[in-house]
């Protein structure tokens, strides 16, 4: 269900937001105001050094359970209330407006902006009440990471216990885990992580060839082929949307853009497959369907569109529009807050370096194979008996897991540890 509310959250908000950026190069629209006043609003928004955007399911517990039963979907109280007021925020900052900020291309090492060290950036998991769960914070290039695990495990119903007990569990190499496990910050050099992936991953033979000196460059995209694309998404979008001033509400001017959902996902089906070169560039393209899935119902969807100063402040979104089985009682609202003056991030103190040795030893725990094709050294753990395998396998893991867990020194208890199992 989180993968489906971020989905189309996210598809939701970008096809407004690609809408919104260039309409005014589109003639038949340029004439409504209410579609004007979007076009200026999403423009003001990358003006700025700064840009924060919070994608929040709006919905109570009890919206969250009508929802599942209406769609099929089972959906236990505690998972709802896990659920309710869930967010996820990026910020963004520079000592330049963002708009001059470059755009990725190959050869950055898929860093794409954050191969700039003049930008700062942090993604950040809330839960319900506004706590950090998870967060992500980029200062001066080095990258830092914080998870409050027991209060992820605490919210989802489980015991946190166990997650001491599976940090107790682990070797001592894996100290930064049981660091992570523990709730602390732990930082991580990009040049660490490049050299060690040079080493490892991305030197390793393939199909019989000969390890390469550098990683593969990332495909990019011609400006020719993406300003075409661009104009393509922007014809299609004004074609099928309309724009409709409420005027204001709570002070914030009001505006909702609807639109056919099914015509308009045919006629993005049809024609952004049809730019040229956009096939080559982009790759799994052309493995699109020719049509909109089966379960999109054909009727017209709407969102709320909220400006203050302006600017966007916020957009409104109910899910239950693109589901085929939810009824015009049924509702699951998500939000995406925008704002234009972000705090200042700090570097955390006291955060765990992630060395060199660590990765190798995690990746030792995670893909063992990897590491000794890479001339990596392991101490196998004792084999596990039949009976135990069986067990392993009744949890849910494979042959290859646990012969994977086994070779990188984890036992039974540990791996039952690993998986929260009651024998642990």
């Amino acid at each position: 269900m989180i993968r489906s509310t971020v989905r189309a959250t996210l598809v939701a908000a970008a096809c407004t937001s690609v809408l919104a950026a260039g309409l005014t190069a589109c003639g038949a629209v340029k004439q409504l105001s209410a579609a004007q006043k979007v076009s200026d609003a999403f423009g003001k928004l990358g003006a700025g050094k700064s840009f924060s955007a919070k994608l929040s399911l709006d919905a109570s517990a009890a919206q969250i359970m009508a929802y599942g039963s209406a769609t099929g979907e089972k959906i236990e109280q505690k998972n709802a209330d896990a659920l309710s007021g869930l967010g996820i925020a990026v910020a963004l900052s520079s000592d330049k407006p963002l708009k001059d900020l470059a755009t990725p291309t190959a050869g950055t090492g898929g860093a794409g902006l954050s191969a700039d060290k003049s930008v700062n950036l942090s993604y950040t998991v809330t839960g319900n009440g506004g706590a950090s769960l998870v967060e992500m914070r980029q200062l001066g290039g080095d990258v830092y990471l914080h998870a409050d695990v027991a209060g992820i495990t605490k919210m989802m119903g489980a015991d946190p216990a166990k997650v001491q007990a599976t940090s107790a569990e682990l070797p001592d190499t894996l100290k930064v885990v049981k660091d992570a496990l523990a709730g602390q910050w732990i930082s991580l050099d990009p040049k660490t992580a490049a050299d060690f992936g040079k080493g490892l991953a991305g030197n390793l033979p393939k199909d019989g060839a000969q390890p390469s000196a550098q990683p593969s460059a990332l495909p990019s995209m011609d400006p020719k082929t993406a300003q075409n694309l661009l104009n393509t998404v922007k014809d299609v979008l004004s074609r099928n949307a309309t724009f409709t001033d409420k005027g204001k509400t709570d002070g914030a001017e009001h505006i909702v853009v609807s639109a056919p959902s099914r015509q308009l996902a045919n006629d993005l089906l049809k024609s952004v497959p049809s730019v040229p070169s956009v096939v080559k560039d982009i790759p799994g393209l052309a493995k699109l369907p020719a049509t909109a899935p089966a379960d999109l119902p054909d009727r017209t969807f709407a969102m709320d569109l909220y400006l203050k100063d302006g600017t966007v402040s916020s957009i409104g979104f109910d899910l239950a529009q693109l589901d085929k089985k939810s009824t015009p009682n049924v509702h699951l609202p998500v939000k995406v807050a925008f704002g234009t003056d972000t705090p200042t991030l700090q570097v955390p103190a006291g955060a765990t370096a992630v060395t060199a040795a660590d990765l190798k030893n995690i990746m030792a725990m995670f893909a063992p194979k990897a590491l000794g094709a890479a001339g990596g050294h392991m101490t196998p753990a004792a084999a596990l008996t039949d009976a135990q395998v069986k067990e392993l396998m009744a949890d849910g893991l494979t042959a290859d897991d646990i012969k994977s867990a086994t070779e990188a020194g984890l036992g039974y208890d540990q791996i039952k540890s690993l998986l929260g199992g009651a024998g642990a």
